[in-house]
């Protein structure tokens, strides 16, 4: 499957890109820091560009099957990163026909509030305000596509290798979850219909 990754450099994304192309798919990464990326073969396809460009985002998913979306804030007082860029993603693939969107999001967000503990709770109401706000519209701008979406969202990550073990769920709390495993159930759910047009939780 010809794959776009946007959010290719961070933490999660690199574990992204990496496993998506053990499986063979096609990868694209949309990325401003190109020069991160080797040049040892045609994958993962490396495009230079910023996220905030519309016409960039939309030129490169031009032929692409799908999209994972694992974009992260510039820093904590940031507070549309992650709206914008996933609104231009979003814009782009409806106009170039890519259907399946997979995108990043946090675990307290929405109906999964309950989830999580006091202490994120509180984090999201202080800390990390900004963030959860941008995490919240940029899930309702995901919802409101016409793309096949799916919301994927994470307990806390830590950067442990892969368990391969973790729980999938809207029900019962949440607290951490290797960076490994997220990724390996965001590559799962490109080509797996079984979670479209809804938010998941995932958790160790």
């Amino acid at each position: 499957m010809k794959l776009n990754v946007f959010g290719a450099t961070g933490k999660t994304g690199q574990h992204v890109c990496r496993q998506a192309m053990e499986l063979d798919h096609e990868v694209t990464v949309f990325t401003r820091a190109a020069a991160k990326f080797g040049n040892d073969g045609p994958n993962p396809r490396v495009v230079q560009g910023d996220v905030m460009d519309r016409p960039a985002v939309a030129e490169a998913v031009v032929g692409q099957d799908a999209a994972i979306v694992a974009l992260g804030g510039n820093s904590l007082r940031d507070k549309s990163t992650l709206t914008s860029g996933t609104r231009n993603i979003v814009d782009g693939m409806e106009r170039s026909g890519a259907g399946r969107l997979v995108v990043l999001s946090a675990a307290g967000v929405g109906e999964s509030r309950g989830q999580v503990s006091l202490l994120a709770k509180v984090a999201f109401k202080t800390m990390l305000r900004n963030i959860y706000a941008d995490h919240v519209t940029q899930e309702m701008v995901v919802k409101q596509s016409s793309l096949d979406w799916t919301i994927v969202r994470a307990a806390i990550l830590k950067d442990k290798p892969a368990s391969g073990q973790y729980t999938v769920g809207n029900s019962g709390k949440v607290k951490y979850i290797n960076r490994a495993d997220v990724a390996q159930f965001l590559v799962q759910q490109v080509d797996d219909p079984t979670h479209t047009k809804q938010a998941v939780s995932v958790t160790s």
